[in-house]
């Protein structure tokens, strides 16, 4: 992108540390956080019931027998809805979500909006109706912590993609491996309660396996959801290097393009992949801020590195 259609000076960066504290920017991250959490609500609900059957149906089943039926019709039941009705719910209200974070990057970073991928961007209106909900901003400034000092534009943009897919890579896959470790615990805690309780096969798959069929279906299923959205994430931080190293050896061979190309990757993921819950993002947030910070600014200085 050359001449007059240039947003950014050669050689000069997109003041991205600064700009992204400005009050449109994060008027579009607080729309993005309550369209984020209204997609999250219908997600919690789903896992609330599902948790709620897993912990207490086996207990009813086991000492009043005669609840079997009532339970397994009520788990398949909710088996249905969970995967119908809530599910889609859930994948509007994050499709709202990820556009708004989309409007709020492509405007930050200087990209054009893509139509083809996108479909039309979030309407002025609907943002600033979104983001009255969440009137704290505090929380979102400094949104992309890394220094970026020194880098021109595209650089910048490339950095801070590079950010946002390894936290999120990182936090896929600690989740991941946590819900399946949470999983594997139940499932070997009802099968201590039937040894105890001396059941036959039959009435083990009744009376516990079956109430609990839901929430060992979602914790495998999203388990594997995670590891293989890391996987995918991971993937495109390769390609984010591979196109790092060609801005450090010539600055002026890294096309827009590619920025635009790995934005669109981000958009796919941030669409399609699971969620990590905000609890287990708060929960890690100091750690992976520290440690993407740090290699930035290795990246940045490699001469720097120990």
């Amino acid at each position: 992108m050359t001449g007059p259609h240039r947003p950014v000076p050669v050689g000069a960066g997109a003041d991205i540390r600064t700009r992204q504290d400005e009050i449109e920017h994060l008027r579009r991250l607080r729309a993005y956080s309550h369209m984020y959490n209204s997609a999250q609500m219908w997600r919690r609900l789903r896992a609330a019931g599902t948790l709620a059957l897993a912990l207490i149906a086996p207990v009813v089943a086991v000492f009043v027998p005669s609840s079997t039926d009532t339970l397994a019709a009520v788990g398949a039941g909710w088996l249905v809805i969970g995967r119908t009705v809530l599910t889609r719910l859930e994948q509007h209200a994050r499709g709202d979500a990820v556009r708004a974070h989309e409007l709020y990057d492509t405007k930050l970073f200087h990209l054009p909006w893509n139509q083809s991928l996108a479909g039309s961007p979030p309407s002025p209106d609907d943002i600033v109706r979104a983001a009255e909900r969440v009137p704290d901003h505090e929380r979102y400034h400094d949104w992309y912590s890394i220094d970026l000092t020194g880098v021109a534009w595209p650089g910048d943009v490339l950095l801070c993609q590079r950010q946002s897919m390894v936290w999120s890579r990182s936090d896929h896959r600690a989740y991941g491996n946590a819900v399946l470790a949470a999983g594997l615990g139940w499932f070997t805690a009802g099968l201590v309660l039937a040894v105890v309780k001396d059941l036959s096969l039959s009435d083990y798959l009744i009376k516990i396996f079956l109430p609990c069929a839901p929430a060992f279906l979602d914790t495998s299923e999203l388990a594997h959801e995670h590891r293989q959205h890391s996987i995918a994430r991971e993937q495109t931080e390769n390609d984010i290097r591979e196109l790092w190293n060609t801005y450090r050896l010539a600055p002026d061979n890294l096309p827009v393009g590619e920025t635009r190309r790995i934005q669109d990757s981000a958009f796919q993921l941030r669409r399609t992949g699971p969620r990590v819950p905000t609890f287990y993002y708060r929960l890690r947030r100091s750690s992976s801020q520290h440690a993407t910070v740090t290699a930035t600014a290795e990246l940045i200085c490699p001469e720097n590195s120990p």
